[in-house]
């Protein structure tokens, strides 16, 4: 009975727990998705503007690059080759979904490639 009686009282401390530890988890699990969400221009934007814009000050606007078609970036994969490997050369230390959300920020803003 004595076991029994332990038992119960540690399941009744455990599962506050083990609650308030699924509560915190999903919370952090969903900040991240909201802030990573690869298709939001804004994400891109803003990561275009802290790493990018320092090198490309030449006033870009929508003529520009779609003077650009056809030439080194025919479409969405070559543009993001050219993201990764600007990246890459400046030793930004980007995942994936960064690159990718650069990629599609430049392509939604400026190239429209399909």
């Amino acid at each position: 009975m004595n076991q029994y009686l332990i038992l119960l009282k540690s399941r009744r401390q455990t599962a506050p727990v083990l609650g308030i530890s699924l509560l915190v988890w999903a919370s952090f699990a969903s900040a991240h998705t909201a802030s990573a969400d690869t298709h939001d221009p804004n994400w891109g934007a803003s990561l275009h503007t802290e790493h990018c814009a320092n090198c490309h000050t030449a006033p870009h606007d929508a003529a520009f690059y779609t003077s650009r078609r056809g030439k080194k970036i025919q479409n969405p994969a070559s543009l993001r080759t050219m993201v990764e490997g600007c990246a890459n050369h400046f030793n930004i230390a980007w995942f994936e979904e960064e690159n990718e959300a650069v990629t599609n920020y430049l392509n939604v803003t400026y190239y429209r490639l399909k």
